[in-house]
């Protein structure tokens, strides 16, 4: 039995993709990842705010934003792996100095995006608002501590 040409290709870029995907990850790799998913909290974060405060009339996409953050909200704790201190990163040493005191604030993050997930969903305004606050609240804290300042 002969194989489509379709088939072959479709067959060498599964077995591409599967070899790239387990290659090790490089440090400055590693940094861009974390960037791009820190820019995607931002950009969810943005969207709620313009949402729930009025700016915009996308009430319908709300819930699709603080999903994306709570599934986001989960990804934080793999993001800081040894090694990402240094290079094109604001992330403060300090990070991996304290990796007992940084995770309790990842593990805050993450339950404040599920819990603005779940009321969001509940359709619940004042909780949504109260947990809305909460994680601007965690990233605050993570950040002052552990972030570079911008200039």
């Amino acid at each position: 039995m002969r194989r489509s040409r379709l088939t072959t290709l479709l067959t060498l870029a599964t077995l591409a993709f599967a070899g790239n995907s387990l290659a090790a990850t490089t440090p400055a790799d590693a940094i861009k990842y974390r960037k791009a998913v820190m820019s995607a909290m931002a950009a969810h974060t943005s969207a709620f705010s313009l949402i729930s405060f009025g700016r915009v009339e996308h009430q319908g996409h709300m819930l699709a934003h603080v999903d994306a953050l709570a599934v986001l909200g989960t990804q934080l704790k793999v993001l800081f792996p040894a090694g990402t201190g240094t290079g094109d990163t604001d992330a403060l040493p300090l990070i991996w100095q304290e990796q007992a005191r940084f995770g309790e604030l990842l593990t805050a993050s993450e339950k404040s995006t599920a819990d603005l997930r779940a009321a969001v969903a509940a359709g619940d305004k004042a909780a949504t608002m109260k947990a809305f606050k909460a994680v601007g609240d965690s990233c605050k804290g993570c950040h002052d501590r552990y972030r570079k300042e911008n200039d």
